[in-house]
């Protein structure tokens, strides 16, 4: 009888210590609101239109090749909607069936911005 009274009396301390650190925030997460607009922009500076990706470039040697969605592919090689007509550092060139030539980045761009400070750091450097 005992033990059933000690392990209700654990339980019963263990729940009501649960409940008391319920309602701690976590400190490593920034302050509400900090990052919404930078997140919100990311949405909408996606691109439109799916593209292929590129996953590897392979230069050296007198026929370069590249790896386009799992595939092999080298100049003259048919891809989606045209053929590749070249592979260079920057990517794989598509030339299309209306004449205009595409480029399949293998990095993409980067738009390098400074990191927001918060506000208290503003604060302290006045």
């Amino acid at each position: 009888m005992a033990d059933c009274l000690n392990a209700a009396a654990l339980f019963f301390a263990l729940t009501l210590i649960g409940a008391a650190h319920a309602d701690i925030a976590d400190p490593t997460r920034p302050p509400a609101g900090y990052a919404e607009p930078e997140l919100a922009s990311i949405g909408a500076n996606s691109p439109k239109e799916p593209g292929l990706n590129v996953s590897s470039l392979f230069l050296m040697g007198d026929r370069p090749y590249a790896v386009v969605d799992g595939q092999i592919v080298r100049p003259g090689d048919p891809l989606a909607d045209g053929r590749v007509v070249g592979i260079d550092a920057r990517g794989v060139w598509i030339a299309r069936p209306d004449k205009s030539k595409r480029l399949l980045k293998w990095l993409p761009e980067v738009n390098k911005t400074p990191a927001r400070t918060p506000p208290r750091a503003r604060m302290e450097k006045k």
